[in-house]
């Protein structure tokens, strides 16, 4: 009888703080039962607290540390003393944002009140850290991040050049890193290293685990997945990434590493020999609708809480000890024109039954002690929301949960009420360009008006709103960028919207945008490949449009409204007031018809 295999699942630095990224996790839910041994380490977590006990003054540092973990819970009142931590000029200011006219203490007095020592303690703590983690970045380590580590070198990168390079200098940051990647491959002894790597954040960590494996172990395999890999490595071809890892695996991961440990034939991996593109097998094991993640190895008492803006609902990302659960695999929806539909992990939608989703949170609950979920699915389909919801509703276990939706009128029945029953606490949907001709164009499925009800409905329930909100998208007019604004600005004046977020519009080659770019009216800027260049990574890519807004000056503004908007102020400005100075962006006044 072969041995058993095993696996050390391992995610770089940085991804988040405050919980698991959930991608190990999920993979050790799926390899365990086929038989593999499987280890999962966060490096993420573990540097960083390696890195910040070293900086500032070491009691300052490590009460706020420890109060963030949820240690010392009576330090509250010190840390929440103004003045007790040395908060930078920088920090300060993002209390009080720009055009808010408030001072710092103001500020913090319309955010906390009287009471709400606590939360004013975390404020205080994670500035303090941000600060040291500034501190750092100057003074150590120009890549570093709480969020992402030398991020600026693998965004669309064409070539691997500047990667090898930058791996070639070490800093305290790599030492640390490489410290660990022994300290794991001695706890596990695997025959094979997997490493996930969801952002271009996490790159450059994710090569320097692979060449500390390759030095300290030469003769286990490597591999590297994630959402990286399946969006901007599909079409790579330079053999040098193959000096660190022995092969790619693009999508989900979940049939490829099964194939990769022996469980099955080798599907959607990229090696040396297939490079530049990424091979498919119609043999494909078929994996089940819903996997159940298994946190078995990962230590949820490393992570640690941040709080920077008071708002309740912006804050769930980085506050809390959230399990992460993806419920339905893909995109139940999967038509928008800027999003990567094409692509395997996107396309290919199932849904799995609300009973099972039930039994793996209460055996996560039982097994973490935390009862708390974000789901993280594309978007959770609705019917998928109101039997889950009933399902937990008839077992009478208290979970609080969270994740995607698309904000369709179907919500604004009593399905929202029936999900705040259940445990929902928040929602987040894409809203994008807050414009019916601009959500038509885009394919979205949705309208502004229709949105509107979902959001009211939520509202009413008691479940905090958050919407994805993008600028720039093709044809779209800086007029529409300001109507857009005034719609979002309404919705948080009446309560139906708790926080929300504006990014660019990025086109990627997997996108319909991409594959039909005529019906958008833009020109594509390909890349042009170096003749003695392989390429390394393709997915964001120019466009030209013309006569279009300009955009850097009109993002800053709907950020910087925004902002305001997160903690409750500026909501009696004019709309077109951010936008002071832009060409283009007050509306004509119309002559009076007598």
């Amino acid at each position: 009888m072969s041995k058993a295999p095993r696996i050390l699942l391992l995610t770089p630095p940085f991804t988040q703080l405050n919980a698991p990224y959930p991608a190990t996790a999920a993979l050790a839910g799926y390899l365990r039962p086929l038989g593999a041994i499987v280890f999962q380490r966060d490096l993420s977590v573990e540097t960083a607290l390696r890195i910040l006990p070293r900086l500032g003054n070491p009691q300052t540092t490590a009460a706020a540390l420890a109060y963030l973990r949820g240690r010392n819970p009576g330090a509250a009142h010190l840390l929440a003393r103004p003045g007790y931590l040395p908060l930078s000029d920088r920090a300060m200011e993002s209390i009080a944002p720009s055009g808010s006219g408030l001072s710092p203490d103001e500020s913090i007095e319309a955010s906390f009140g009287m009471l709400g020592v606590s939360d004013r303690a975390k404020l205080f703590a994670s500035l303090y850290l941000d600060d040291l983690a500034e501190e750092y970045r100057r003074n150590v380590d120009p890549d570093f991040g709480f969020s992402r580590y030398g991020a600026s070198l693998a965004e669309s990168a064409p070539d691997f050049d500047a990667i090898v390079e930058r791996l070639e200098r070490r800093t305290e940051t790599d030492s640390i890193l490489e410290e660990l990647v022994r300290d794991a491959l001695a706890e596990s002894a695997p025959d094979h290293v997997g490493v996930t790597c969801p952002f271009p954040g996490t790159l450059l960590g994710a090569f320097r685990i692979a060449r500390a494996v390759r030095r300290a172990a030469p003769g286990v395999k490597t591999w590297l997945g994630g959402g990286y890999v399946s969006t901007e490595l599909r079409s790579m071809e330079d053999g040098r990434v193959f000096d660190f890892f022995d092969g790619l695996v693009f999508d989900e991961g979940y049939a490829p590493m099964a194939g990769i440990l022996g469980f099955g034939p080798m599907v959607r991996t990229m090696t040396r020999e297939t490079a530049g593109s990424v091979p498919q097998s119609a043999a494909e094991p078929c994996v089940p609708p819903f996997v159940a993640p298994d946190y078995k190895g990962l230590d949820l008492s490393l992570y640690f809480s941040m709080l920077e803006m008071a708002n309740p609902m912006h804050r769930l990302w980085s506050d809390g000890k959230w399990i992460k659960l993806q419920l339905a695999r893909g995109c139940y929806w999967r038509k928008c024109a800027f999003c990567d539909v094409s692509l395997d992990y996107i396309g290919r939608f199932a849904m799995p039954r609300a009973g099972e989703i039930a039994d793996a949170m209460e055996r996560l609950a039982d097994e973490t002690g935390e009862t708390g979920f974000h789901f993280t699915d594309e978007a959770v389909p609705p019917a998928l929301a109101r039997a889950l919801s009933k399902e937990l509703l008839r077992r009478g276990r208290v979970f609080s949960w969270w994740g995607n939706i698309r904000f369709e009128e179907e919500y604004a029945g009593p399905l929202a009420q029936l999900m705040a029953d259940a445990g929902c606490i928040a929602v987040t949907g894409g809203l994008e360009c807050a414009n019916d001709r601009l959500l038509a164009l885009m394919r979205k499925g949705i309208t502004l008006e229709g949105a509107r009800r979902a959001m009211r409905a939520f509202a009413d329930a008691g479940i905090l709103v958050h919407a994805y909100l993008m600028y720039a998208f093709p044809t779209q007019t800086l007029r529409e960028a300001v109507s857009a604004l005034s719609f979002v600005r309404d919705r948080f004046a009446a309560g139906e919207l708790h926080s929300a977020f504006f990014h660019r519009f990025a086109l990627t080659v997997h996108s319909p945008v991409a594959a039909e770019p005529e019906k958008f009216g833009i020109e594509i800027d390909m890349p042009r490949k170096r003749a003695a260049k392989p390429r390394f990574a393709l997915n964001e890519i120019g466009y030209r449009e013309k006569s279009a807004p300009d955009w850097d000056a009109a993002g800053k503004a709907l950020s910087l409204a925004l902002y305001n908007y997160n903690i409750g102020l500026g909501l009696d400005v004019p709309a077109e007031d951010w936008f002071a100075g832009i060409p283009g962006a007050r509306a004509r006044r119309r002559k009076r018809v007598t």
